[in-house]
């Protein structure tokens, strides 16, 4: 469940409006549709909130018991763009929750980490910590600056998330050029921008370690594909339905 919300989470890519909701269907190579995922984000001249919410469905959910996996990021808009004050992961099934919060110093450079454990809808644990690095972005709030940095994108660029590279939040974008451009078009057939995306996290583990991801007219992800993960084979990420409004 965890790898579906986190493909869910790289499917989200710059919009251009003042809010967006985007539904997605995930797959997994022989096991068929095994999950869902909705995608919303708000925002205004001062302040924004990203939220994705994902679900296993069918056999996946059953085996996962109701697993729910909830992504949220809420900030500030500074001169167009989203600077993040905190960055929250929540998973929860029918007996556990965990509540993850992740607060940003910009000042400083740093980010405060809470985490909280319930069982039964009791508090069990607490534990607060540092985050060994200073990201600018969370995973979210990366794919929506993002708009600002495509159209000079040249080739391969280095960025930092809280959620990319567990010791330094490195997430590697890459424009597809050539062969391997020709290649992704026959392998996805479909028309739009296509990005790599690399996170460098285990779970992402494939026999390419890459996420590729088709953008739309509106900037919007309506196809990703990650190959050859252990025990899963390809998953596959499709937009069933999105709204842009003002």
């Amino acid at each position: 469940m965890r790898l579906l919300t986190l493909f869910i989470v790289l499917l989200l890519t710059p919009l251009f409006g003042k809010g967006i909701e985007a539904d997605y269907k995930v797959s997994y190579g022989i096991f068929g549709r095994v999950g869902t995922a909705k995608a919303t984000m708000e925002y205004n001249e001062t302040d924004y909130r990203i939220t994705i919410e994902g679900r296993a469905t069918g056999l996946a959910s059953t085996l996962s018991g109701g697993r729910i996996e909830r992504y949220e990021s809420i900030g500030r808009v500074v001169n167009g763009r989203f600077v993040p004050y905190l960055f929250i992961k929540i998973r929860r099934n029918k007996n556990k929750e965990s509540v993850k919060k992740f607060t940003f110093d910009h000042y400083r450079k740093k980010v405060k980490i809470e985490k909280r454990n319930y069982k039964h809808g009791k508090l069990v644990a607490v534990g607060r910590s540092e985050l060994p690095y200073y990201a600018p972005d969370d995973l979210l709030t990366l794919y929506f600056n993002l708009r600002k940095e495509l159209p000079s994108l040249d080739g391969s660029q280095r960025f930092y998330a809280v959620g990319g590279d567990r010791k330094s939040g490195a997430v590697d974008i890459i424009i597809p050029e050539g062969e391997e451009l020709k290649r992704l078009k026959k392998l996805l057939k479909v028309d739009g921008l296509y990005l790599i995306v690399v996170i460098h996290q285990k779970i992402f583990a494939s026999k390419e370690g890459r996420l590729y991801v088709v953008l739309d007219e509106d900037g919007i992800a309506k196809r990703a594909l990650l190959k050859d993960v252990i025990m899963f084979g390809d998953i596959r990420g499709k937009l069933v339905r999105k709204e842009i409004y003002e």
